[in-house]
């Protein structure tokens, strides 16, 4: 160990700061191929640790004290580590030492990764039935079970005579030398030495299908019953708190491959400019799946009114949150805008300006409403000045969501008298009609924010260059295909489009039209496009033993502080 710890701290000096990235730093190929054996011999320094954990278990003066009642809560006191930690170390080596003999001598002779004897261990043997089919023989010709005795049935051996051999002594010799010569082959193997045959072809995850193969095989039972435990194991909490909502549960493997592959399938791959984390990206994919089965009707088709997200506000106040940022500034022509939902009345937009649903009829004293719905669906109700709300729950609308909203939802006027009953309920218009909506598609085929491949289905229609807040008209040339995500970006980050039509040549990249026709123009000015490719730095090779190397090449190491 003092030896390990020397070399171990010459190795740490060789990636110290203004060493490892100098002028005599190594080469990236001899970098890569360091990172390669550093991980092989940290596997076989576990495989080494998880062979003495048993042997220190089994002696049990770690019970002297009587501070811990179990050994992985001594491990736990001992060396800091996490509770699960100590259970899984203890888990792993208890199986390596008890069912894994093959799987623990690969560890330990650095043949075998950690993942893959990881996989071993929580797969292989989970149950006595499994266990005992570890240590079954194996003839690898055939696949078949087997013992020494029918293996030796199907090689030719020369055995000798009985009269010349009456205790039997040389006829076991030469059995023994024929058994031993055939596991030597690889002809005849153990349960678990068949199955890590694969590990030297196959990552840890492919590895892992390999031996759940050989587990549920030998033991089917035991799946039924992991089965039905995961069954009842099954849930999904879903809970308001601070500023949203908290998601917890747990899915089967089934559930839980329905949700990722939905989830895959909605979110693809990301855009250029898309700096979420994948944990992001996923929450908005979940969201992404319930407005797909909500907007295409797929959750109750008989219902007289689709179930969708609705939003009550004042026609005052949409008009108003719109056109605003977070500065309370326009977010078109940058001047102050005036908070009309503290006036008491509502202006009526609709008769001035084509395309925008008419709220009503205007009439001192009687506020009208109008209710963006980001789908299809009616939300009713008049909240006054207090902001836009979710009419189910309550909550706020941030201003940025109900920008979007007014671009491509369904507008429902409702219109309440003095005593606050509703005088009259206007049919719900959508901002963008059928028609309309087919026109831009057959225009735009996907989402047009530079290399976005977003489908329709996936896509709302935006007033591009005039928003309808800002009395954009309601029209195929004002309207542009967009992506759920970058329909946010556009209408929060203050980004305007233009057209400037298609060019004559398709300009492609990655299956994904550049060039839509749409021109996006950031608030700087600067112009969004998609990034240039960029042409991988050519990799230096490794010197061969025994070249010289130039002094004069800053990726080059001299041999006095190789990895």
């Amino acid at each position: 160990m003092d030896r390990i710890e020397a070399v171990v701290g010459e190795l740490a000096e060789l990636v110290a700061p203004g060493v490892a990235d100098g002028w005599g730093a190594p080469s990236v190929t001899r970098l890569m191929q360091a990172h390669t054996r550093v991980r092989r011999v940290v596997g076989r320094l576990e495989g080494v640790r998880l062979t003495v954990l048993p042997r220190i278990e089994d002696d049990g003066s770690w019970r002297s004290g009587g501070m811990s009642r179990t050994f992985p809560a001594w491990l736990r006191l001992r060396e800091g580590v996490s509770a699960s930690t100590a259970r899984k170390d203890v888990a792993m080596a208890r199986r390596l030492a008890r069912a894994l003999p093959v799987t623990r001598e690969g560890l330990v002779a650095g043949v075998l990764g950690v993942d893959h004897a990881r996989v071993m261990s929580e797969v292989a043997p989970t149950s006595r039935s499994r266990q005992d089919a570890l240590a079954w023989l194996v003839d690898a010709r055939t696949g078949q079970t087997t013992t020494p005795e029918a293996f030796v049935d199907t090689v030719a051996v020369d055995l000798p005579d009985p009269a010349d051999d009456p205790d039997g002594s040389e006829t076991r010799a030469r059995i023994t030398k024929v058994l031993e010569a055939a596991i030597g082959e690889g002809t005849l193997v153990t349960g678990e030495g068949l199955v890590l045959r694969e590990a030297g072809v196959l990552n840890a995850d492919q590895f892992r299908v390999v031996a759940r193969r050989f587990a549920t095989v030998t033991d089917p039972d035991t799946d039924d019953v992991d089965d039905d435990r995961a069954v009842r194991g099954e849930f999904l909490d879903v809970s308001r708190t601070l500023g949203g909502f908290h998601v917890a549960g747990f899915l089967t493997d089934e559930h839980g491959l329905l949700l990722t592959t939905a989830l895959n399938a909605v979110v693809g791959a990301p855009a250029a400019e898309d700096s979420r984390t994948p944990g992001q990206r996923r929450a908005q994919g979940l969201a992404d799946i319930a407005r797909l089965v909500l907007d295409t009707n797929q959750a109750s088709p008989g219902a007289s009114i689709r179930p969708h997200l609705n939003v009550t506000v004042s026609w005052s106040e949409l008009v108003t949150q719109v056109t605003r940022t977070r500065e309370g500034s326009c977010l078109t022509c940058g001047r102050r805008v005036p908070d009309r939902s503290a006036t008491g009345g509502a202006s009526n937009p609709g008769a001035s300006n084509p395309g925008v649903p008419n709220p009503g009829v205007p009439n001192p004293g009687v506020p009208n409403s109008g209710v963006p719905n980001s789908g299809v669906g009616a939300g009713m109700g008049l909240l006054g000045s207090g902001g836009a709300v979710f009419t189910e729950s309550g909550g706020r609308i941030p201003r940025g969501l109900l920008r979007r909203l007014a671009c491509d939802s369904a507008v429902t006027r409702v219109v309440f008298g003095a005593d606050g009953g509703v005088l009259d309920v206007g049919r719900a218009q959508r901002t963008v009609s059928g028609q309309m909506r087919r026109g831009v598609i057959a225009r735009d085929g996907h989402c047009v924010f530079p290399g976005c491949d977003q489908p329709p289905s996936r896509c709302e229609v935006h007033h591009a260059v005039t928003h309808w807040a800002d009395g954009g008209a309601t029209s195929v040339a004002n309207s542009a295909l967009l992506c759920w995500f970058h329909h946010q970006l556009v209408d929060t980050r203050g980004i305007t489009m233009s057209w400037a039509g298609k060019p004559l040549h398709a300009n492609t990249a990655g299956g994904v039209l550049v060039e839509t026709g749409w021109v996006f123009t950031d608030p700087r000015g600067h112009r969004i496009r998609v990034p240039e490719p960029i042409d991988p730095a050519p990799i230096d090779p490794a010197p061969a033993p025994g070249e010289a190397v130039d002094p004069d090449d800053p990726s080059a190491m001299p041999p006095a502080t190789a990895a």
